[in-house]
Formats: C-alpha cells, structure tokens, sequence
C-alpha cells in the first residue's frame, strides 16, 4: 500500500471515531445514538441495546425504544436505568419512553468541554499517524531524497486536511450543544 493512502485511511478512521464520540454527547435535541454505549443483558448475554431494540426519535427531547422481542422488556428497562442517562424513564405498553430535560447552562458548558476534548485526542491521534507514515518514508532506502521529501510534504497537506475537518466537527457540535 501506497504511504499516502495509509495515512489518508488511518487519519479517515480517527475523523470515523471523533464523529462517533460526539454523537454520544447530548446537545440541544436527543438522538438515537445516545444510547450506542448503553447495554443490557438480554438472553443471557451484555449486548448494546440496539442489537435488541429499535431506537427512534420522537421529539427534541424524547426517545422511543421499542424491543424487537417484548419479553426483553424488563432487561433493556434495567440497562437504560443502570446507564443513569440523566432522563425521566417510562413504560408506555411494549415502549420505553426516554424524556431528558433541556440541558442547563452548567450542563452545555459540559458539553462543550468534553467535545472539545474528543477534538484535540483525534488531532493527537492525527498527528501521530503523522509522525508514523514519515518515521516509515525515512526508514524507506528504496525512496529517493527527492520523494522522500515530496511525501513528507504530501503527509504534512493531508494532516492538514484532517486537522481542518476535526475543527470543522466541533464547531458544528459546539454549535449544536449553544442552540435550545
């Protein structure tokens, strides 16, 4: 594989985790992805609840779970309540309704810390892929110094890239978490 191309993969994969971290996070409105991360043990075994239970969006601040077999009601019931999400907790037939209240000021501030931390561990993850594909360019006797050079400089344009992106990420999750 191409240098260039492993960096570009490697730095695409870190974006695919900062992506997912911050979808965990709770602004302004809910979203199905909050409850990536929460489990429950269903038929004997810890599994995230959306292998087990259709997840949808009923309001800005309401969420639905409905499970695939009503008899793991009780089970994905006791997961959501052990996550302690933070959200009133109903029963509504074969539903689970989750109502989280609007997150005060304190809370968004929160928010906004924890993102911005999601935000420079994927630039440090970025940076480090970096600092990798060039120790490997260096390393590389079949390159010339001209190439050697050329990559470096290429690596440099796609840490950028990515870096751009991260930034581009945060603002609009920060942005998200400012808006009621």
């Amino acid at each position: 594989m191409d240098y260039l191309d492993e960096c570009n993969e490697k730095m695409n994969k870190s974006l695919e985790a900062l992506k997912e971290s911050l979808g965990t996070l709770r602004a302004g409105r809910v979203s199905a992805g909050l409850l990536d991360k929460v489990t429950a043990n269903v038929y004997g075994s810890v599994s995230p609840i959306k292998y087990s239970a259709n997840v949808s969006v009923l309001s800005p601040t309401d969420l639905s779970v409905k499970p695939y077999d009503p008899g793991t009601l009780k089970d994905i019931l006791a997961g959501i309540n052990k996550a302690d999400l933070g959200c009133t907790v109903t029963q509504n037939g074969n539903a689970i309704i989750l109502k989280f209240p609007a997150p005060s000021d304190d809370r968004r501030k929160d928010l906004e810390k924890q993102a911005k931390k999601y935000a420079e561990e994927a630039k440090v993850a970025i940076r480090n892929i970096r600092r990798d594909i060039n120790t490997k360019v260096k390393k590389d006797d079949a390159l010339s110094e001209d190439m050697k050079k050329g990559y470096d400089a290429d690596v440099q344009k796609a840490t950028d890239k990515h870096v751009e992106e991260v930034e581009k990420l945060l603002a609009d999750k920060v942005k998200d978490i400012e808006t009621i």
